[in-house]
């Protein structure tokens, strides 16, 4: 056997010990609301979902009845969207990073009537 070959096994042998020791973690993305889409028919979503910081929050909605706006904790408890991050497109994709993340729509009186959802990624 040549050294080459030597080599090249001794390569794959390596490879094939350190594989299965890689954790590879896969982004899922979630619908909020679900079937029901971002709306007055959340009914305690996200409750019972497990998110991890990468996944992705689609927002799905019709343009100009609702939209997501990114807050902090206080903007979330008194649905006041000012400093927070809109976003209107009614079909919208939102990262989440780690920890807990705070959406509410600023459109009426929606917020104040339940169209808001705080997601925590671990």
């Amino acid at each position: 056997m040549s050294r080459g070959n030597k080599v090249t096994i001794a390569a794959f042998a390596m490879m094939i010990c350190i594989l299965p020791q890689i954790n590879i973690s896969y982004a899922d993305t979630f619908s909020a609301g679900d079937a029901n889409g971002w709306g007055f028919s959340l009914n305690g979503w996200p409750n019972g979902k497990a998110f991890k910081a990468g996944d992705v929050i689609e927002f799905k909605y019709p343009v100009g009845v609702h939209n997501v706006v990114k807050v902090d904790k206080a903007g979330f408890d008194s649905c006041s969207g000012a400093g927070g991050q809109v976003f209107s497109s009614g079909d919208d994709k939102i990262t989440l990073a780690q920890g807990t993340s705070y959406f509410i729509c600023t459109i009426g009186p929606h917020c104040a009537n339940g169209v808001k959802a705080a997601v925590t990624a671990n």
